[in-house]
């Protein structure tokens, strides 16, 4: 059920409730313009599973954190996200397909091309709608609880065969490329590379007011350096210790979303005499590359964007 139309603070109206009718997880997202764009999305995304479970391919959800949240940087999580994409695509081969949610978000410019093009679909004026508002994680989690839970029949993830989140030791391997680098070695170097040639992210960790060419000395420049000097440190931080799934408010949701399947799984398949039902048709779970413990697997993690 869906609650009557609100609006955000810039005046966009809402709506709340369970995207999917029956799934018990609830969001509240923007209507209107942004909800007929991001239906393009759904129906786009759910073709490409389709396609992909026509070649016959196992397919796994790919649950990393995307928002710059906590000292990150969304282009760094697209990256990170597409590292390890390629990884479990190596390791685990052809017969698998992943499907990575940053490849269809605005953090990344592939899905900023599919949001424009869905927008020029509908003869939406997307620079005008942006100026207005942006799309927030309830938004977004509206999409992915459709896109995960929908299956024409019980929408209990039929058409997905495991969860795959992104974890530390993920995180280490992007930044280490698997050569004998500290994690604070491969941090520096990736964020002076990327600095020095991506303009976007140089315009996200520079300051003004910094005259790297002299001494400090008025207040204005020095205040400068220290907030630069902040900036890269939550940088280090945030990458050193909390780049996983466990930061990630839309992770969590999606956490949410894996146990709930498999409660609803073990729940239809239970027979008399069963109580707790057949855990053998549930959806596998893997962090940071291992499959998930069963007790965590149907433990509860504090929510992200639901309500």
């Amino acid at each position: 059920m869906s609650s009557k139309p609100k609006q955000t603070p810039t005046g966009m109206p809402t709506e709340t409730g369970e995207p999917v009718p029956g799934f018990p997880l609830s969001f509240t997202w923007q209507t209107g313009d942004w909800e007929a764009i991001f239906d393009k999305q759904i129906k786009l995304i759910k073709a490409d599973v389709t396609r992909a479970r026509a070649e016959d391919r196992l397919v796994l959800y790919l649950s990393c954190p995307i928002s710059p949240r906590g000292g990150g940087s969304s282009a760094t999580n697209v990256d990170i996200a597409r590292h390890v994409e390629r990884s479990v695509l190596e390791r685990w081969g052809e017969a698998f397909w992943v499907l990575n949610p940053a490849q269809y978000q605005l953090e990344s410019k592939a899905g900023t091309g599919l949001i424009n093009q869905h927008a020029a679909d509908l003869g939406i004026d997307l620079t005008k709608l942006q100026s207005k508002s942006a799309p927030g994680g309830g938004d977004y989690m509206r999409m992915w609880t459709k896109v995960l839970v929908e299956d024409g029949a019980d929408n209990l993830g039929g058409y997905f065969d495991a969860f795959y989140f992104i974890g530390p030791s993920d995180v280490f391997s992007f930044f280490s490329h698997n050569e004998s680098l500290s994690l604070t070695a491969g941090i520096d170097a990736y964020f002076a590379r990327k600095f020095a040639t991506d303009a976007s992210f140089r315009d996200e960790y520079s300051v003004p007011n910094i005259d790297w060419g002299a001494p400090p000395q008025a207040t204005v420049a020095a205040d400068a350096r220290k907030a630069w000097m902040k900036k890269r440190i939550d940088f280090l931080r945030f990458y050193g210790l909390r780049a996983s799934v466990n930061f990630s408010l839309g992770s969590h949701d999606e956490w949410a979303i894996f146990r709930l399947i498999n409660a609803g799984r073990r729940h239809w398949s239970a027979t008399p005499g069963m109580r707790d039902g057949d855990v053998g048709e549930q959806v596998s779970g893997f962090f940071d590359g291992h499959q998930v413990e069963p007790s965590a697997s149907e433990a509860s993690l504090s929510r992200g964007y639901a309500i």
